[in-house]
Parts: structure tokens; C-alpha cells; sequence
């Protein structure tokens, strides 16, 4: 198709056509010099006049262009009152289903800005998208879905910890859409009675109680199970080895894997793939108080290995490490991915480019690599085991849980947590620290979180449903 016909609100505003094409900055397409444009800065939407405006995808159709192209076109909504739009692609160029979805979905995405309410409700100030053809509404159908799952996740991760807490997150989560997922929650006696010996301790020192919530899209034709296991710490003060003030605000994003975990599980139960997929959300509160974990404290994890704590900034590790012993032993997954805002030692080693990923399967990993790609969402692999697992030896116990120094503290905690995935089990684990906020290259996100992960999460799945083993 070369072009398309959407509303964003239905009424009687003329329509408007937009006008895309591919050039590097400064080289303009002979038809737009003759429409008397002079510049062309990618994804910036300049007016043409008679309703026309035009807009540079830059050099390639690729889906992180596409998807800021479209919020381009949203930014200029405001501006230019856009409402009834043709998007029309320039001369040369062709456009298949992918390259209409992640253009509408930037366009519906992009005009999202977090509004804060006292209240832990999700809320969505976006407009869906429309259309008054049947193709185009089936592309704004997808492009709307996959918006709303990264908006759910922005909103969990946006609102302040004084609204959402592990309690307040789990309400927020239950009166979501979904129409087949089933939804469980732990509380703090049922974990304490299983063995979360990790998970809790961190938890200890907070007034907020600790939880597990478990969404589970089981359908009846499911050929693989996937465990999507999500660090849920809703505000990270460090505990008793507390962190500096600069940029402590910021630690509300702490369960940015979480809330990446819950919007994606919003695509998979919409779509209904053929794949069983538990999300694991391990909620906590990590600050400093009387009761508070300590370094040197050992304690006993889900899977009975004791563990020395070194730093309890070091948390996350531990909330994983005790969900996915849990994961594992209670759902039996083929495939079994951890996401964490983890450590600052990832984005050091890849700035803002990519993910870190580690993991112990080269066909799984091959798929998340792809699945990444595919929505936009980098990841980079990274190593583990080794000499990192010499950081982990403990005089008093099984394990430490980290060391002193910052010597490769992405890998080392990846080398923990891999410990506690039993033998034969298919396992990757996503650093994505740096990416969850402050992401001003791309235009896709805005101000606030950005819920990275959503997309890479909902794609693994449907990729994963269809592999044979």
C-alpha cells in the first residue's frame, strides 16, 4: 500500500496527508524541493501548506525509524491540530504490514505523556487509532494493542512510590483487559512458608508488605511453556548500604522488568498465542529501617542454598534468584527469561544502545537476539560463569551474592542468578538498567519511563510459539 487513511478522533476535521519519505539530513527528494521544502531533519514534521506536511524517516524503513517516525507525526498533533490523516508513502518507496504497524504504533504511542493521579489506577491520555477501511483498521488494531501494553508498563513505572508499592501494584494490575489470563498473588506468610528466604529479606526493612503476583495465559492448544520472571522493586533507597541522593528519584524505575513482564503479558493474552506464558512479577520495597537486612547476613533461599549478602544494594539478584527457583520447580518451563533493571555496570559496557543479555542456550538466545531486533528493543550478549563465579565464594555460606569491587558487576550478577537455574532448563536473563529511562536519542520515548522490554517480550513469545522444540 501506498498510502493510508486514519483518525485519531472521529468528527469532521479535514483531512491531512503526510508525506514520507527516506534521506539522509540534507538530501530532499526533488518533489519535496519543489514543494518548497528547504530541510529535512529525520522525524521532524514540517508543513507544506493545503494541508500537507511532510516528514523524514531517515536513511532505512527500520522499525526503531518507523516507530519514531510515527511519533513524529504525533508530536505534530498538538501543533497542528491533526486529526483525519493520509499517510502516503514517497515515490519509490513501498511499505508492507510490518512497516504500517510500527509507524501507527509510534504514532499512538508517541502522543503519550504520564499524568500523575493519588491513585494507583492505570490510566491511558491516549487516543485509539481508526480507520474506515478494514486492512487499515487491522493494522491500527496491532498498532494499538502493542501501544497499550508499553503504556501500562510506562504508567506501573512512571507513578511515585508512595502510590505504587508491591500491594498497590498488584491492585493496579488486577482490573487490567485480559480475557483469559488467570491472575494468583503470594503474600508474605505463603512465601515465608515455601522458602523465599531471598525475596524477603530484601524485603524486611520496608513498612510495605512484599508480593508474588503470577499472571498465567494457559490456552488449551499451548506447545511450550515460557516463565517471564520480572523484578518488582518498587522503590530501591539501597537498604542499609544506601545509595547517594544523586538520582535516587529515579529508583521508583526499579521494577521497570516488572512492568515490562505485565504490559507484554497484555499483548500475548490479547493475541491469544499458542504458547503458555506465567508471568512472575517478585514485588519488594528495599529500604533502611531497624529491621532491615544487613551485610554479612546469610540467609537460606527458595531453593535451600544459604547465601552471604555483601551489599543490599545488591537486591534484585535475590528477588530473581528466589522466583525463578520457584518458577521452576512449580511450572516446569521449556524456556525461562528473567528481566532487571539490574545494574548500572550494563550500561557503562553498552550505553544506551543495548541491552545486556546472558544466558545458556545459543538457540534461545539466537530468538531473543531477533525478537529484540524485530520491535526495536537491542540486546547485546555478555558473559558469564567462569571467573565471575569466583566473586561468589563465601567463607560462611553457599554463596555470596556479589563481591566488593565493580570488576564486571553486570556478568557477576548474572553468574548468581545462574546458579539457581537447574540443569538442562533453557535460561536468558536481560540487564536492562540503563534502558529504562533517559532515552532522549530516540523519539519514541518521552520524558519518564520507558518500559523497554514490553515489546521484545510479547515478540519471544509468539516466536517461541512457533518453534517446533
Amino acid at each position: 500500500m501506498q498510502f493510508i487513511d486514519i483518525f485519531i478522533e472521529n468528527g469532521t476535521a479535514a483531512r491531512q496527508q503526510v508525506i514520507l519519505f527516506t534521506a539522509a539530513e540534507g538530501s530532499l527528494p526533488v518533489t519535496l524541493q519543489n514543494a518548497g521544502l528547504q530541510q529535512a531533519a529525520v522525524g521532524v514534521l514540517y508543513p507544506l501548506g493545503d494541508g500537507r506536511f511532510a516528514l523524514n524517516i531517515g536513511p532505512s524503513l527500520t522499525p526503531a525509524a518507523l516507530q519514531d517516525a510515527g511519533a513524529g507525526i504525533a508530536a505534530g498533533q498538538k501543533d497542528f491540530g491533526l486529526q483525519h490523516l493520509r499517510l502516503t508513502l514517497d515515490q519509490g518507496l513501498s511499505a508492507g504490514t510490518e512497516t504500517w504497524r510500527w509507524l501507527l504504533f509510534g504514532l499512538r504511542l508517541g502522543a503519550y505523556r504520564y499524568q500523575h493521579h493519588a491513585s494507583a489506577r492505570l490510566t491511558d491520555p491516549t487516543h485509539p487509532l481508526a480507520s474506515h477501511d478494514a486492512t487499515t483498521q487491522a493494522l491500527c488494531d496491532w498498532a494499538n494493542l502493542h501501544a497499550e501494553g508499553v503504556i501500562i508498563g510506562r504508567e506501573l513505572m512512571n507513578k511515585p512510590a508512595n502510590i505504587l508499592y508491591p500491594e498497590s501494584f498488584v491492585a493496579a494490575v488486577a482490573p487490567l483487559p485480559f480475557t483469559h489470563l488467570r491472575q494468583e498473588m503470594l503474600d508474605e506468610e505463603q512465601m515465608a512458608q515455601l522458602g523465599f528466604g531471598g525475596l524477603l529479606g530484601v524485603g524486611q526493612g520496608s513498612a510495605r508488605a512484599s508480593q508474588l503476583l503470577i499472571l498465567d495465559h494457559h490456552p488449551a492448544n499451548a506447545r511450550h511453556t515460557l516463565a517471564l520472571v520480572g523484578k518488582g522493586v518498587t522503590f530501591d533507597s539501597g537498604g542499609i548500604s544506601i545509595k547517594g541522593a544523586a538520582r535516587m528519584s529515579t529508583m521508583k524505575f526499579d521494577m521497570g522488568g516488572a512492568a515490562a513482564v505485565v504490559g507484554a503479558m497484555r499483548i500475548i493474552d490479547a493475541l491469544q498465542l499458542p504458547i503458555r506464558v506465567i508471568g512472575l512479577c517478585g514485588l519488594v520495597e528495599n529500604m533502611p529501617s531497624s529491621r532491615a537486612q544487613r551485610p554479612g547476613d546469610v540467609v537460606t533461599m527458595h531453593n535451600g542454598k544459604s547465601v552471604e549478602i555483601i551489599s543490599t544494594d545488591a537486591e534484585g539478584r535475590m528477588v530473581l534468584a528466589d522466583v525463578i527457583s520457584y518458577a521452576q520447580q512449580r511450572f516446569q518451563p521449556d524456556f525461562l527469561l528473567d528481566i532487571a533493571t539490574l545494574t548500572g555496570g550494563a550500561g557503562v559496557a553498552l550505553g544506551k544502545e543495548y541491552a545486556a543479555m546472558m544466558g545458556n542456550d545459543d538457540d534461545f538466545l539466537a530468538q531473543v537476539t531477533l525478537a529484540g531486533k524485530a520491535s526495536a528493543e537491542p540486546v547485546w550478549p555478555m558473559p558469564h560463569g567462569g571467573w565471575y563465579r569466583g566473586v561468589l565464594k563465601s567463607e560462611f555460606a553457599d554463596y555470596r551474592h556479589g563481591g566488593e569491587d565493580p570488576h564486571g558487576s553486570p556478568c557477576v550478577a548474572a553468574t548468581f542468578i545462574g546458579e539457581f537455574v537447574q540443569p538442562g532448563q533453557r535460561w536468558a536473563h536481560l540487564d536492562i538498567a540503563a534502558m529504562s529511562t533517559d532515552m532522549p536519542h530516540r523519539k519514541l520515548y518521552a520524558n519518564g519511563a520507558s518500559s523497554f522490554g514490553v515489546l521484545l517480550l510479547a515478540r519471544l513469545s509468539a516466536l517461541l510459539a512457533q518453534t517446533e522444540r
